[in-house]
C-alpha cells in the first residue's frame, strides 16, 4: 500500500508526521511525502535578464533550501516505512490532487480550528477532500496521535435513507477487523426518537447495511441532530474518544451529494479525532 502525506513547509511538521506514521504503520504503508510551492520554478527562466542575475540565484538557493527541509522531514520516518519526497511546482490543492493519482491513500493534516479547517493556507483540505481521486485520511494537528497497534474505536456515519457502505469497506480493508467498529446515524430531529417509526426504520437499514459490509455483530447509535448532521457526528465520536470517522465523500443521488457531501465537509472541519474520506 502507498500513501502520501502532504506537508506545510511553514508550519511545524512533527505532529503531522507523527500522526501519519502511526496510520501507516497500521496500514503497513510505504509513506512518501511531499509540500507543494509556487516558488519551484528556474530561476534563470523566470528573472531571464543578466541584470536579474542576483535575483536568480537567490531564487535558487531558497529552493534548494526548501528541498533540504523536506529531504530532512523524510528522515522522521522510520525507515521500514519510508518513502520517498517532492517538492510539488504550483498551488497547494490542484497540485495535490495530481500527485495522489495511483497513491492509495493521500494524509492531510488540520490546524483544529473552527471554521474552515486550514492545510497550507484556505481551505485546501476542503477542495482536496472534494476533488481526489483516492481516498483522504485528514488528521488533527492539535490531538494526540494513536499508537501503532492495538485496537482502536471507529465511527462509521450511515445514512439511513441512502446506506453507502464505502466507509466501512474503506476502514476494513485498510486497518483490518480488529477493531470497535460502531455503525452511526445522525436522524433529524423528531423529538420522539423511540417510539417515532423512523427511528425503528432506521435502526433496522442501518444493521442491513453493516451486515452486508461484513460487520453484523456492530453497535447501531441512532443519534438526534438539528441542521448538519456533521456536528452530531463528530460530537459523538469525541463523547465515546473514537480514534477515527471514516464515511463516504458523498451520495449516489445529485440531492444526497449536495447533503451529504457538506455533512462531510462539517466533519472534517470540527471532529475531535482523525477522519478517512472514502470515494
Amino acid at each position: 500500500m502507498r500513501a502520501l502525506l502532504a506537508l506545510d513547509m511553514h508550519q511545524d511538521s512533527a505532529n503531522p508526521i507523527a500522526h501519519a506514521v502511526a496510520w501507516a504503520a497500521r496500514m503497513s504503508a510505504t509513506l512518501d511525502i511531499v509540500t507543494a510551492s509556487e516558488m519551484v520554478w528556474d530561476g534563470v527562466e523566470l528573472f531571464g535578464s543578466p541584470e536579474n542575475a542576483a535575483l536568480s540565484l537567490e531564487w535558487e538557493r531558497r529552493c534548494d533550501a526548501l528541498r533540504k527541509m523536506l529531504r530532512r522531514q523524510l528522515l522522521e520516518i522510520p525507515e521500514p516505512l519510508r518513502g520517498e519526497m517532492k517538492v510539488l511546482k504550483g498551488k497547494a490543492a490542484p497540485a495535490l490532487i495530481e500527485a495522489a493519482i495511483g497513491y492509495d491513500l493521500l494524509i492531510v493534516a488540520t490546524h483544529g480550528r473552527q471554521g474552515i479547517a486550514r492545510l497550507f493556507a484556505g481551505s485546501v483540505a476542503e477542495q482536496v477532500v472534494r476533488s481526489v481521486s483516492c481516498p483522504v485520511l485528514v488528521t488533527r494537528m492539535d490531538g494526540v496521535a494513536v499508537t501503532s497497534d492495538g485496537p482502536v474505536t471507529i465511527v462509521l456515519p450511515i445514512d439511513s435513507q441512502e446506506p453507502s457502505i464505502e466507509g466501512v469497506k474503506a476502514a476494513r480493508r485498510m486497518l483490518g477487523d480488529h477493531h470497535d467498529y460502531i455503525a452511526l446515524y445522525a436522524m433529524p430531529d423528531m423529538q420522539t426518537l423511540e417510539e417515532h417509526p423512523h427511528g425503528k426504520w432506521s435502526r433496522e437499514r442501518l444493521a442491513i447495511a453493516t451486515t452486508t459490509a461484513g460487520i453484523p455483530k456492530a453497535p447501531v447509535v441512532i443519534r438526534t441532530c438539528t441542521g448538519n448532521a456533521g456536528g452530531e457526528i463528530a460530537q459523538y465520536a469525541e463523547d465515546i474518544s473514537a480514534a477515527l470517522i471514516a464515511m463516504p465523500t458523498h451520495s449516489r443521488t445529485a440531492l444526497g451529494r449536495l447533503a451529504y457531501g457538506s455533512v462531510a465537509e462539517r466533519v472534517v472541519r470540527i471532529a475531535p479525532c482523525a477522519v478517512l474520506i472514502a470515494r
